[in-house]
């Protein structure tokens, strides 16, 4: 089984995974984007690196061709991929993740641009317009650990095909667009 998960920045998914690679293979897509030069270079106001998404779907098809154990995807273009079974969307409240991204330097552009991504949904609708199966877990006030807590009995109810034990974590839960005051 493989599973992306994704989220806007700072929501945990790096985090929550430290927790989860005791249980599951983790592919941090981030880090294979960067080493094995999977991007067409930086942008100019962030400096971020733009993904060549066709080179990133062959370079994990092939990682995953022969795959027998469940897989977790993480990061925050993990659900662009093809072939996934399942994406879980990890969400946090914007006032949080803008304390979040502050800490981590972001510069106030970036900021801005994340948490109105996270108030829009983004992730989310780009997630269920490409897949079947799409979960949310909320990361606002839980810790790394405990969200993990939350996501490990996930997956397994995943594995074991049973989508109505997962109803609660069906998208559609939060509405954070009143509370981006730019």
């Amino acid at each position: 089984m493989i599973i992306a998960l994704t989220g806007t920045p700072g929501t945990g998914k790096s985090s929550i995974c430290r927790y989860l690679h005791t249980k599951f293979e983790i592919i941090d897509l981030n880090m294979y984007i960067k080493k094995e030069g999977l991007h067409f270079g930086q942008d100019e106001p962030g400096g971020s690196l733009i993904a060549d998404m066709d080179a990133v779907q062959s370079r994990m098809d092939e990682l995953l061709k022969n795959n027998t154990v469940t897989v977790i995807i993480e990061g925050h273009l993990s659900h662009y991929l093809k072939g996934t079974d399942a994406v879980i969307v990890l969400r946090t409240r914007p006032a949080i993740l803008t304390q979040r991204l502050r800490a981590r330097g972001y510069l106030p552009e970036k900021i801005n641009e994340n948490i109105e991504a996270e108030a829009l949904d983004v992730i989310l609708i780009e997630s269920v317009e490409r897949h079947q199966k799409v979960f949310e877990v909320e990361t606002s006030t839980t810790t790394p650990k405990e969200a993990s807590q939350v996501i490990h009995p996930l997956v397994l109810q995943l594995e074991a095909g049973n989508m109505v034990s997962l109803n609660e974590y069906l998208p559609g839960r939060f509405d954070w667009s009143e509370e981006v005051f730019l």
